[in-house]
């Protein structure tokens, strides 16, 4: 039996030194360049408005325990509430994503398992919406979501972010490409046929791609803002980013260190759901990259 010798440290010369020194030197330095705009924004939701204007925006709030800013944002004096901004930013966020995962799982297994003619252009389409600039389309989107009465409504929201895009078609398109097709063909000589394939075979393997997708397109759908603007511009149907819009829009009557405390009510969220969701994240990605 061999015995494995621990391997030993290359002596520390001034040369690699003066390398290390730059890497951490760089990263204090960006982490410092991301950090300082939220530990403003948190600094200032704690302040009171005279001393939000009297001192730095990045100077500690005098009282750590200021939470009036919070209140006025969450109990406003008119107008509709976070918390129906909240609620109608969670349906749309679930309506679309049970849509897009069904919608674009079945999509990816069609583009994946059958072969037809059209099948690399249907591909390459999607392909080119990425290049279509998005100020070409808001007229005609609106025109078409006028056209089925969806216009100004949650819905529309929920119709639009449940298509599929490429991001999310290439990554079960990469899952399912790591799925045997014997399991198919055994199924089909079992007398099952595609439907049954798909729902009681496929898509269960693809759990790891829909947590992936999920995760991703619950994170864009709740800091989108141009969509919510545009298509869904009723108070009763504000998202959570057109209620922080409309807040920074009365800087005559709400003092801005109102606004700060609304944009860490708005963070505050995401910044949770990461910290929980981030291995689901890292874990899609990386076991999506890799053939099983």
């Amino acid at each position: 039996m061999t015995v494995r010798r621990p391997k030993r440290r290359r002596p520390l010369t001034l040369a690699r030194l003066a390398v290390r020194v730059l890497q951490y030197g760089t990263l204090v330095f960006f982490s410092f360049i991301v950090l300082l705009p939220l530990w403003s924004v948190l600094a200032g939701s704690l302040k009171t408005p005279l001393e939000y204007l009297a001192t730095s925006h990045t100077a500690p709030p005098q009282n750590w325990f200021n939470f009036e800013n919070f209140k006025a944002v969450l109990f406003p004096a008119y107008g509709p509430s976070f918390f129906q901004a909240f609620f109608n930013t969670l349906v749309v966020m679930i309506s679309s994503i049970i849509l897009l995962v069904m919608f674009g799982s079945m999509a990816a297994f069609v583009l994946d398992r059958f072969r037809f003619h059209g099948r690399m252009v249907i591909l390459a389409i999607y392909a080119g919406l990425v290049a279509v600039p998005g100020i070409l389309t808001p007229i005609a989107t609106f025109q078409v979501l006028q056209f089925f009465g969806l216009a100004n409504t949650r819905w529309a929201l929920v119709a639009l972010y449940s298509g599929a895009d490429i991001v999310s078609l290439l990554i079960f398109i990469q899952f399912i490409r790591g799925i045997s097709t014997e399991i198919d063909d055994s199924a089909r000589i079992e007398g099952a046929n595609y439907f049954q394939i798909f729902f009681k075979l496929i898509l269960p393997m693809l759990s790891p791609a829909i947590a992936t997708v999920a995760i991703l397109r619950s994170v864009y759908i709740y800091n989108d803002f141009v969509l919510p603007y545009l298509y869904s511009n009723r108070p009763e149907d504000w998202t959570v980013s057109i209620m922080l819009y409309n807040f920074t829009g009365l800087t005559a009557t709400v003092s801005q260190a109102v606004v700060a405390a609304g944009a860490v009510l708005v963070i505050l969220p995401t910044l949770i759901g990461f910290f929980f969701v981030q291995r689901y994240i890292y874990a899609g990605i990386t076991q999506g990259a890799v053939k099983g």
